[in-house]
């Protein structure tokens, strides 16, 4: 994991282990993450480092499982990861300015009519909704 100011990122092969503990919403095993792994799968041992590690830094719980087995789960929804994220990106590329960061996309994805239309409209009922 790469600290950005206060707040810890994770690195490729975190995010990926960590898609997968969003996805099964339930504790699973080390061996239930491997097998989850497109081929070739990480070794085991790959992969029991990486979580150990999440959990040393926080975005994974513990629970013991049956004799030996530990089982792992997401402290942090995929939600609040992306949440956090956007907002680190927002604070360090476009000065915390909302208008700048929309802008910047809109700018640079080729979006078709039909995605710029759609964007308009949930930015209107958004807009509607607050002023309620």
């Amino acid at each position: 994991m790469q600290k950005k100011g206060n707040k810890l990122t994770l690195t490729r092969a975190e995010l990926q282990l960590m898609e997968i503990l969003w996805k099964n919403g339930k504790a699973i095993d080390v061996h239930e993450m491997v097998a989850q792994y497109p081929e070739p799968q990480p070794a085991y041992t790959t992969i029991s480092t990486v979580v150990r590690l999440l959990a040393m830094k926080g975005f994974v719980g513990v629970k013991k499982g049956f004799g030996k087995q530990h089982l792992y789960y997401p402290l942090l929804s995929k939600s609040e990861y992306i949440s956090q994220s956007v907002s680190d990106v927002k604070a360090t590329f476009f000065g915390g300015s909302v208008s700048s960061f929309v802008s910047f996309f809109l700018q640079e994805e080729q979006m078709s009519k039909e995605e710029l239309e759609e964007i308009a409209r949930l930015a209107l009922s958004l807009s509607a909704s607050t002023h309620c």
